[in-house]
């Protein structure tokens, strides 16, 4: 039940701000117009709102992550549940407060409020996968303009990271069970994947056919070779740009052949190294009855079979898709490092994200991107921005003149 509570938990989040903050401004629109008519700061009024919902979120948060956690068994991580539910939670304050100084009528209000957690939900990346989303909006690499909008996608990929990565017993063997996976992709899926295309090229090229088939091949193979260069140095293929329609012969796609069997090679060796990391680690937690014991009682405590489906997206019957001449991974995405990937273009449940030239780790970042969203709220209140915007709109739309009637002449 661990992803389900989850998902539950970030909405349950979302509901609580909205609810909480819905009517409060609504509620003084008389003071409001007083205080404006005496020049009083709108600044420190909005602050003292905001102030109150962000102490009403952090209690509410608070007491629904020590029972919730309580009652499904989640050990070690209340405080990464407690500040992505509560940051989560002023969000929704926020967006609330701008509801409540747009409108003007409660009922309205509480129209629009189930109106806005049904995106949450729909684009959390939970319910419909991104990559299953209509082709028009969908994203076969990373998660698309749609999810990126979504607090509920950034909170929820943020708690499921943790809870994979940093609970007591995974986090032992993540680095290790990182470099098998990763390794097994590229020499089992990645290589047999590459020798198809040049393959398939080398057909083209023999029958003379060299058409627009044959240069799709050409560049996925050399955009992925030329990004391998990069990811791993000292092991370069320098035939790279011979990979063109107008410069390719079978004697470069035979020489990559061989390459890409060096490539196997190494990942080869680095899965070996990482498993056979792992097996020691694991021999010496197990050189007894008690210890044997006592890492059983560790596994069941902390580790969770159901959470490890979805970050790892094991029920997907692809391996690998080729999308915009990348080969992209669709297994083991929690174990997937971004390379050379801008932030808001990777994918969902990566380990860590690219920020200014570094890597800063998937929770953190998607607070930051949470909290940024709440201060963009802030402004927009600040200036009532949402309410010009509708009087702008309003303007903007013609309105048919009223009929009017004479009255009857007996």
């Amino acid at each position: 039940n661990i992803p389900q509570y989850i998902f539950i938990s970030v909405i349950v989040a979302l509901f609580f701000g909205l609810t909480v903050s819905s009517e409060e401004i609504i509620r003084d629109k008389k003071v409001s117009k007083r205080e404006q008519f005496l020049n009083l700061s709108r600044g420190s009024y909005l602050l003292s709102k905001i102030s109150v919902m962000f102490l009403i979120s952090a209690i509410q948060t608070l007491t629904y992550v020590w029972v919730g956690n309580l009652m499904l068994g989640v050990q070690g991580l209340s405080l990464y549940y407690w500040a992505m539910l509560f940051t989560a939670s002023c969000f929704a304050n926020l967006l609330g407060l701008n509801i409540s100084a747009t409108f003007n009528s409660a009922k309205v209000i509480y129209i629009i409020v189930p109106v806005l957690i049904i995106p949450q939900l729909l684009f959390s990346g939970v319910i419909v996968k991104f990559d299953k989303l209509h082709p028009s909006i969908s994203s076969q690499t990373g998660v698309p303009f749609i999810g990126n909008i979504m607090a509920s996608r950034w909170a929820y990929e943020g708690l499921a990271v943790v809870q994979a990565t940093q609970n007591k017993f995974d986090s032992k063997f993540y680095e290790l069970e990182k470099r098998k996976k990763y390794s097994n992709w590229k020499k089992d899926y990645w290589a047999r994947e590459m020798k198809n295309r040049s393959g398939a090229a080398r057909r083209l090229i023999a029958s003379g056919d060299k058409n627009k088939e044959l240069q799709q091949h050409l560049d996925l193979l050399r955009l992925e070779i030329t990004r391998e260069n990069q990811f791993i140095r000292g092991l370069d293929f320098t035939l790279a740009e011979m990979l063109h329609k107008d410069r390719i012969n079978t004697d470069v796609l035979l020489e990559l052949d061989h390459h890409i069997d060096k490539l196997v090679a190494h990942y080869r060796r680095v899965y070996n190294k990482a498993a056979d990391a792992k097996e020691e680690i694991i021999s010496e937690m197990t050189a007894t009855e008690a210890q044997r014991n006592e890492y059983q009682a560790m596994q069941q405590d902390y580790s969770n079979r159901a959470l490890d489906n979805f970050v790892t997206n094991k029920n997907d019957l692809n391996y690998i898709v080729a999308y915009n001449n990348r080969l992209v991974q669709k297994k083991d995405l929690i174990y997937s490092e971004p390379f050379q990937t801008p932030f808001f273009g990777t994918h969902f449940y990566a380990p860590n994200k690219i920020m200014l030239a570094k890597r800063i780790d998937t929770f953190s970042a998607n607070l930051l991107v949470i909290w940024g969203m709440t201060v963009f709220l802030a402004l927009l209140l600040y200036v009532d921005g949402l309410r010009k915007t509708g009087e702008l709109f309003g303007r903007l739309i013609p309105r048919k003149p009223r009929q009017t009637t004479s009255p009857s002449v007996l």
